[in-house]
């Protein structure tokens, strides 16, 4: 199973060490942090968005196509009702002007197989504990 740790680093900042790649975690300066790195909302869509990009490479690649002008982006909105949430995600997969319009389909139904689109349309159980601090892994 993948490993990954989270340290607080002071005011709302926070490193994130995953598998050895390291990130930075900031709220934004009207939220009590520095804005020194993405919230952790932000990084969920980035996730996504990510993810949408590599199943779309793959499509393109495996089939031939150029991948010069792929981008994706993502969008998301925070709900307004309780518990707070983000309540949309949107994702926008920008093609090479070249790919065929019945290959723009097929690319849209590989997009939508990505994993961490999956995870979020069927949710993993999530479980959370709260352990002494001379319990947690050093490193």
């Amino acid at each position: 199973m993948p490993y990954l740790t989270v340290t607080h680093r002071g005011s709302h900042r926070f490193e994130v060490n995953v598998e050895g790649h390291r990130l930075v975690v900031d709220d934004g300066v009207a939220s009590g942090g520095r804005d020194s790195g993405p919230t952790p909302t932000e990084l969920l869509a980035a996730s996504l968005a990510a993810c949408a990009a590599a199943y779309a490479e793959s499509y393109l690649t495996s089939h031939g196509h150029s991948t010069s002008g792929l981008v994706v982006t993502c969008h998301y909105r925070l709900s307004t009702e309780q518990p707070q949430r983000v309540a949309a995600l949107d994702v926008n997969v920008t093609a090479p002007t070249e790919l065929p319009a019945e290959r723009r389909r097929a690319l849209l139904l590989a997009v939508e197989q990505c994993m961490v689109g999956n995870t979020l349309r069927t949710p993993p159980m999530i479980n959370v504990v709260v352990a002494a601090a001379e319990s947690f892994p050093v490193g």
